[in-house]
């Protein structure tokens, strides 16, 4: 197994595609909605990702499926409010209403892990969050984002937290380039970190931002931190679940390390499945390579998070013509009974 989610070039697999990951076996595969134009379609990707998987357990087939503008649905007609819509209600029952709308239709698709919550405190800056976050007040964040995850969870699909240590005061957006935050251990957690400490035993994983934190790390991203992820995280905080990077193709580090660089140095950081969305096929082998030439005891420790994580993956039949179409008509209603809010300013996210 090769310890990646990898991104997916188009709506069905290219023979370069099934070549690379029958032989690398990627731990998992995230969509985006240049592969999602067809839910039966989709479905026969999602299911063929799973045949070319080997062993007992099923591939992580993920989506950043949000709401409002991260939904990678658009094209098939499934919309959903964003986080700061249904905050804006202030109704639990709205936000487990459309996380079951939202867990319905990744099931039909065949995805069985949605990276979501956002548990980033709101700010007014032009760093990728406007509308994707709960609240800027912690105890909100909690507990929105903690209905919606227990209903998420509940409906049979893991769920990840992020952008852990809290990207919320960023001023530049990591699709463009590296954010610079202040700040130590301590002061993350007086305020950005704390939806990810309250929530961190019910996520069964959680995923790293892309920033440079001078006091932590003058050197390195958080997401290639050992003193962020490791130090910060697993031995501070005692998390033991699976730990995503962000997108390694984003501006933030590709501008300064190739994918087969900064997927061995998130490894060795103390992450388990490094993301690779874009072109994959076209690194796949230069970071097996990498990864191949890590201790075997970190490896091993990799391994059995994933495997865990793996386990309590689910896969559901999809559901038929009619009831399909009577899904659309009731998603569209809710949606629609939800004021959306502000999305501005734009960010790469929305376009993937």
């Amino acid at each position: 197994m090769l310890p990646v989610i990898a991104g997916v070039e188009g709506t069905t697999l290219t023979g370069r595609e099934r070549e690379l990951f029958t032989r690398l076996q990627p731990a998992g595969y995230i969509l985006f909605s240049r592969n999602i134009e067809d839910y039966e379609f989709t479905r026969e990707l999602t299911d063929e990702l799973r045949r070319l998987t080997t062993g007992p357990d099923a591939p992580i087939i993920a989506i950043d499926q949000e709401g409002g503008r991260v939904v990678r649905t658009a094209r098939i007609g499934v919309q959903l409010p964003s986080a700061a819509a249904l905050a804006q209600t202030g109704s639990s029952h709205m936000i487990r209403q459309a996380a079951h709308y939202c867990a319905s239709c990744l099931h039909t698709l065949g995805v069985n892990t949605n990276f979501a919550p956002v548990l980033d405190l709101a700010s007014p800056h032009a760093n990728a969050l406007p509308s994707r976050c709960w609240g800027s007040d912690t105890q909100q964040v909690i507990s929105h984002a903690g209905v919606w995850n227990r209903a998420m969870f509940g409906r049979g699909i893991q769920t990840c937290g992020k952008h852990f240590p809290g990207m919320g005061a960023a001023e530049c957006d990591p699709h463009h380039d590296l954010p610079v935050l202040h700040g130590t251990r301590e002061s993350f957690l007086k305020e950005a970190a704390i939806p990810f400490t309250a929530l961190m035993p019910e996520l069964p994983s959680l995923m790293i931002a892309h920033l440079l934190i001078p006091e932590i790390d003058a050197e390195l991203p958080t997401s290639l931190s050992p003193a962020l992820v490791q130090g910060f995280l697993r031995d501070q905080l005692g998390y033991e679940g699976v730990v995503f990077t962000d997108d390694l193709c984003m501006g933030a580090i590709a501008k300064r390390y190739s994918p087969a660089e900064s997927a061995a140095l998130a490894l060795r950081a103390g992450c388990d499945l490094p993301l690779v969305c874009h072109n994959a096929v076209e690194h796949l082998e230069t970071v097996a390579a990498a990864v191949a030439a890590l201790p075997e005891e970190l490896l091993e420790q990799v391994e059995r998070r994933i495997e865990r994580f793996r386990l309590h993956l689910s896969t559901q039949s999809p559901m038929g013509f009619i009831e399909w179409n009577d899904y659309l008509k009731n998603v569209a209603a809710f949606t629609a009974s939800v004021p959306e809010v502000s999305a501005a300013p734009g960010s790469p996210v929305q376009g993937y």
